[in-house]
């Protein structure tokens, strides 16, 4: 791949961590997860040029970091620190929920988020994604993405939200908003008697537009996403698959929405992007369990979706335009 301009470098600014994952069957697994890891994987599963601003701790293991790069991921923008890198042990339970909890102290949380001069990698990027962490180092890098004139997208963190609300919004404004659906409903909490998840999705979508956000894109879990803009509004499903383990299913969906998005300018291919990431990273434990699809795998699912939106002649043609070497 040749070396991105500065004009479509994509970079995610988040946390890398070592997590312990527990199924509902609690078996465990330890893995390389992050929300800057998974979301970075997302956009490098399409093949686009993305790197990373994080900081790791002195014990992050050689071989994970290896690997990411071994992936195209740009690791130039990675600071290690002495101490520990963040490591949280994950229970995924029955019902779906996932609860996180730390192994390290929660305050190293914010100490390995990017910040100071970390931050002066933003003039280099085409687009950053401001992937969930403390929203004091959220802010931090929207500040500086909008001194450099930075476009941005924003995935908040669902433990801030309740009694933030107001900074949130101010976060929002001109930005490529990314939430769950859970933190939608945190956000408008009298959204969470709606009948169905798209019904909470559209209302939400409509009120974020009227806050000041250029786009919204949704995560619904096993029900896809509603993407929207003021000229765009569509629902796409999410790519059925068994899944192993559903850690970083969100990040690597903003990350494969990205990657749509900013080759072909699509609401559609981007959530069609990020459904079929989203798909590929909950097939097993970790952000690096398996090196990245093949073109005839990342065709077949694209297409498959396109399809069950009623867009496959649309969608062809965007995926021609935005990714050539994906096209028969």
């Amino acid at each position: 791949m040749p070396a991105p301009t500065s004009s479509e470098l994509l970079v995610t600014a988040g946390n890398f961590s070592l997590d312990d994952t527990i199924n509902p069957a609690g078996r465990a697994s330890a893995a390389p997860g992050g929300d800057a890891l998974y979301s970075a994987v997302g956009a490098a599963i399409w093949r686009y040029p993305v790197a990373v601003v994080s900081r790791v701790g002195s014990d992050y293991p050689d071989d994970f970091m290896n690997h990411v790069a071994g992936l195209g991921i740009g690791i130039e923008l990675i600071r290690a620190l002495p101490g520990p890198t963040v490591h949280y042990r994950i229970t995924n339970t029955e019902s779906g929920e996932r609860r996180y909890e730390h192994v390290t102290p929660a305050g190293r949380l914010h100490e390995l988020s990017p910040q100071g001069t970390d931050l002066d990698s933003i003039q280099r990027a085409g687009w950053v994604h401001v992937a969930a962490m403390p929203i004091d180092a959220q802010a931090a890098v929207i500040s500086r993405c909008r001194q450099e004139r930075v476009p941005y997208s924003l995935d908040p963190h669902e433990e801030y939200i309740v009694g933030h609300e107001q900074r949130l919004a101010e976060l929002i404004e001109g930005s490529f908003f990314m939430p769950s659906q859970l933190e939608l409903e945190l956000l408008f909490p009298d959204l969470s008697a709606e009948r169905s998840s798209y019904a909470v999705a559209r209302v939400a979508a409509n009120r974020l537009l009227a806050m000041g956000a250029r786009a919204v894109a949704i995560k619904l879990g096993a029900r896809g996403s509603f993407v929207a803009d003021p000229t765009c509004q569509v629902a796409v499903p999410a790519v059925a698959t068994p899944a192993v383990d559903s850690t970083g299913a969100g990040d690597a969906f903003c990350g494969g929405f990205l990657a749509g998005y900013l080759r072909a300018s699509s609401l559609l291919l981007g959530a069609v992007c990020g459904s079929v990431s989203a798909a590929q990273v909950i097939r097993g434990a970790g952000a690096l369990h398996s090196e990245l699809p093949a073109p005839d795998a990342l065709r077949e699912h694209a297409a498959y979706l396109l399809g069950e939106v009623d867009a496959a002649a649309e969608g062809s043609a965007l995926l021609q335009a935005g990714f050539p070497w994906l096209t028969p």
